[in-house]
C-alpha cells in the first residue's frame, strides 16, 4: 500500500504553494513571465504608473503642500484658481488642491478595504462550495443567487441611513456587496480543479478538506484572484462616488472624491469649475489605472494558461 502511494504522488506531482491557475499541471511558476509579459502591454504599464502618481498624490502630496482641511474660512470661499490656491477654494473656504489629496485617501482606503473583504469572503466562499459540489454547492450558491437579487444601490443606501456612515462601515458594506462576483469565478475555478491527479493524490493520502483548500486550490486559483481584485477597486471606487453623490458618504471634515464631486454640482451654473473637474478627473484617472492593469494581468494569466495547457 505504501508502495502504491508512492507512485500515486509521483506520477501526480504536487503543485508548489506559489502556482497559479494555469499552472495546475505541477509546471513550475515563472514570475519573470508574468512580468514580461504584463510590462510588453503598453497600456497595463500605463496604468501602473497612473496609480502609483495618484498613491504619490494623495499621500505624499500633504506632506509637501500644507493646507488646513478642518476648519472653515467663509471669507475665502469660492475663490478662483490662482497664487496660494493652485485649484481655487471651496463652498466653506477650503483649498481644493489639498482636499482633493485628502479625499483620495479616504478614497483609495475604503476602496482597498473593500476589495481585501470582497477577496477574502469571495475566495473562502467559492472554493468551499466548488470543492465539496452538490448539496453544499447548490445551498451556498441560492445564498450568492438571492443576495445577488438585492439591488446593491438600494442596500447602500438603506444602510447609510441606518448606520452613522465611517471609513470601517464602508468598507464593510462594500465589501459584503461585491463579494458575490469573486465567489462565483473561484466556484468555477475550483470545480475544475478538485478532480485533478494531484488533488486525487492528497485524498490518497490522507489529506482533509481544509488542508486542500487552503493548500492546493486557493494557490491554484491565485491568477483569477488578484486579476478580479484590481477590478474590484474600480468597482469600490465608484460605488463610493455614488452613495457619496447622493450625500450618503463620510460626513465633514472628512471628504472622498465623490462627496466633493457632489458639492461642485450646486455650482455648475455658477461658473466655479474648479468645484466640478477635479474630482471627477480623479476619479477617471483611478478608475481608469485599475482597469488597465486589471487588463494587463488577465493577458498575461491567459498567456500563461494558453502556454501551459
Amino acid at each position: 500500500m505504501t508502495a502504491d502511494l508512492g507512485q500515486v504522488a509521483a506520477a501526480s506531482p504536487e503543485p508548489t504553494a506559489g502556482t497559479s491557475g494555469p499552472e495546475q499541471d505541477g509546471v513550475p511558476k515563472r514570475p519573470s513571465m508574468l512580468l514580461r509579459t504584463f510590462v510588453e502591454n503598453k497600456l497595463a504599464v500605463l496604468g501602473a504608473v497612473m496609480f502609483l502618481a495618484m498613491v504619490l498624490f494623495c499621500f505624499l502630496g500633504p506632506l509637501v503642500y500644507h493646507t488646513d482641511q478642518v476648519h472653515t474660512s467663509l471669507a475665502n470661499q469660492n475663490l478662483p484658481p490662482g497664487t496660494g490656491h493652485p485649484l481655487g477654494t471651496d463652498q466653506v473656504g477650503y483649498d481644493v488642491l489639498g482636499r482633493l489629496m485628502v479625499g483620495g485617501q479616504t478614497s483609495l482606503e475604503i476602496a482597498f478595504g473593500a476589495a481585501v473583504v470582497a477577496v477574502v469572503l469571495g475566495v473562502f466562499w467559492g472554493t468551499v462550495a466548488g470543492y465539496f459540489g452538490g448539496l453544499v454547492d447548490s445551498l451556498m450558491m441560492r445564498i450568492v443567487d438571492s443576495v445577488m437579487s438585492i439591488p446593491g444601490l438600494f442596500l447602500l443606501m438603506f444602510l447609510a441611513t441606518v448606520f452613522r456612515p465611517s471609513v470601517l462601515m464602508l468598507v464593510l458594506v462594500l465589501g459584503l456587496l461585491a463579494w458575490l462576483a469573486p465567489a462565483r469565478l473561484v466556484r468555477g475555478e475550483t470545480l475544475s480543479l478538485r478532480h485533478r491527479e494531484y488533488i486525487a493524490a492528497v485524498r490518497v493520502m490522507g489529506g482533509r478538506a481544509p488542508r486542500i483548500i487552503f493548500r492546493h486550490l486557493v494557490p491554484n486559483v491565485i491568477g483569477t484572484i488578484v486579476v478580479n481584485a484590481t477590478f474590484q477597486v474600480a468597482d469600490a471606487i465608484l460605488a463610493l462616488a455614488a452613495i457619496s453623490f447622493l450625500g450618503l458618504g463620510i460626513p465633514p471634515p472628512a471628504a472622498n472624491w465623490g462627496g466633493m464631486l457632489s458639492d461642485g454640482l450646486n455650482y455648475t451654473y455658477s461658473g466655479f469649475w474648479w468645484l466640478i473637474y477635479p474630482p471627477g478627473v480623479a476619479i477617471i484617472v483611478t478608475v481608469l489605472s485599475f482597469n488597465l492593469i486589471g487588463d494587463g494581468l488577465r493577458d498575461a494569466v491567459g498567456l500563461r494558461a494558453h502556454r501551459h495547457l
